[in-house]
């Protein structure tokens, strides 16, 4: 009864290097880390994520907005969709929104909710425009398009 905790020779033959995952070996303590190392003949490493310091919740935001370029220099986009109900009225803003910019064109693509609305932008494109051209970084918009 005490021989059947153990496997038999043929399951332990059956284990192919390919079923032990990183993730298992992750998991692992160290003994068994070096066990199998010593098994599959591979050398043996310190674990780096055991070694090193957590990030604190500062450094990791920190990081985050420096992978994604938050809080460097706005953008024409992020002007324009700040200042979007101050461009299209408070009554539109929940209606419509800014799509894309094309920089190469100058031209703002914005999507509306609805065809009265996009009839409505459409009539009041000229002062939308001149609105846009005011706002700082956003000179270089010529155009508009809305759908």
């Amino acid at each position: 009864m005490l021989l059947s905790a153990y496997p038999r020779p043929n399951e332990v033959l059956s284990c192919q290097p390919s079923q032990l995952t990183a993730r298992r070996l992750k998991r692992n303590s160290r003994m068994e880390r070096a066990l199998v190392a010593d098994f599959l003949e591979l050398p043996i490493a310190a674990d780096p994520q055991k070694e090193a310091m957590p990030m604190t919740m500062k450094e990791a935001v920190e990081k985050a907005w420096e992978n994604w370029g938050i809080g460097e220099e706005s953008s024409p986009e992020q002007t324009i969709s700040e200042n979007w109900h101050k461009i299209v009225g408070v009554g539109f803003a929940g209606k419509c929104a800014p799509d894309s910019l094309n920089e190469s064109t100058g031209t703002l693509f914005i999507k509306t909710a609805s065809g009265p609305v996009k009839q409505e932008l459409g009539l009041s494109r000229k002062k939308i425009l001149a609105k846009i051209r005011k706002l700082e970084s956003c000179a270089h918009v010529t155009d508009i398009r809305i759908s």
